[in-house]
């Protein structure tokens, strides 16, 4: 009998990787050692130091070291998380912005450079709401979610950007990123669902938009884009041992996203009264499957998001969204 190959892979845990990490689901002729983590920049920094063979990847780490040839993974065209993100800036109530365009010429801070979020948020700023590039101070507490791995690495922004350090005392990005808005070093913060509870307990702050559901509904139909954060990665050296493993692994999460878009309409909810009311509400707005796995249902996306980080430096060169994923995944459809 043929021995199995182990597999280290780590995930958070969402409805559509839920029986995946129960054991549901299954990669044929393979084991799955699962570490289930929240620890978002963790697990990041363990696919990129080896510690996992699978796993989930910042889509913007991932352009960054594939566009620098030194990605020891690649992608699978796989998004276990997309958010939009106007929802997600903050401003001091002092700063007197009332709106996007006003962050012109203002001091607007970042966790990291690095980070999906952050490229989603700057690039909508400059590309929906005119905020200027080269005018606009940008403040980042971190470049990469790893900096101790990765010391030498440089950013050189294409549009104009300046990139200052929030230099000030903190345990990690995300304290010292908030102690700097609430300081008033700078006047905005874009940041992840992480950092929501402690802004939003802070009456010297506000979010930028006050209604982002409606503007995040109205981008979406402006532009089809409901925003990737991360992407599935493999180490190179198991896609190149195990052809088969990536279209496998790219079944296994459509199996279970499948799963649990039935389980979600089927199973009472301990925090929803009316979910399928919700459900019906944005099945109006998105018309379609917005987390659609492959890379030809999303090519926009990336294109916009590749045209982003080319723009802030994220990107080396310019890279097209086939360069990110495994040749064999390239036509996979769900």
């Amino acid at each position: 009998m043929a021995s199995t190959t182990t597999l280290r892979l780590a995930s958070r845990t969402y409805d559509g990787t839920l029986p995946i990490l129960r054991g549901q689901m299954q990669v044929p002729g393979f084991d799955l050692n699962i570490t289930d983590t929240s620890d978002v920049a963790g697990m990041f920094a363990g696919m990129f130091k080896g510690q996992y063979e699978v796993g989930e990847m910042s889509l913007g780490e991932l352009i960054y070291y594939t566009s620098r040839t030194r990605a020891d993974f690649i992608g699978i065209p796989v998004f276990p998380s997309r958010m939009f993100r106007h929802g997600f800036i903050f401003c001091r109530r002092s700063s007197g912005v009332g709106k996007p365009g006003e962050l012109s010429g203002k001091s607007v801070g970042f966790l990291r450079w690095v980070q999906t979020a952050a490229i989603w948020i700057r690039g909508v700023l400059v590309d929906e709401y005119g905020v200027s590039a080269s005018a606009t101070r940008w403040y980042v507490a971190s470049m990469h979610h790893w900096d101790d791995a990765d010391p030498s690495a440089t950013v050189e922004p294409r549009d104009g950007s300046i990139i200052h350090r929030i230099e000030r005392p903190g345990k990690n990005a995300s304290e010292r990123a908030c102690r700097a808005l609430f300081d008033g070093e700078i006047d905005a913060l874009g940041v992840t669902e992480s950092q929501l509870p402690i802004l939003l307990a802070n009456d010297a702050v506000c979010r930028l938009f006050t209604n982002p559901r409606e503007v995040e509904a109205s981008y979406f139909r402006n532009t089809r884009i409901l925003p990737i954060m991360h992407v599935l990665a493999l180490r190179k050296n198991l896609a190149d041992q195990h052809p088969e493993l990536p279209e496998k692994l790219f079944r296994l999460y459509s199996d279970a996203k499948r799963w649990a878009h039935h389980w979600r309409r089927t199973i009472p909810s301990l925090v929803e009264a009316w979910p399928n009311h919700y459900f019906s509400e944005e099945e109006k707005i998105f018309q379609a499957d917005p987390w659609a796995y492959g890379l030809e249902a999303n090519r926009h996306v990336l294109d916009k998001f590749l045209a982003y980080c080319y723009a802030q430096g994220v990107s080396a060169k310019k890279i097209a969204p086939d360069e990110l994923f495994c040749p064999s995944t390239l036509k996979l459809v769900e």
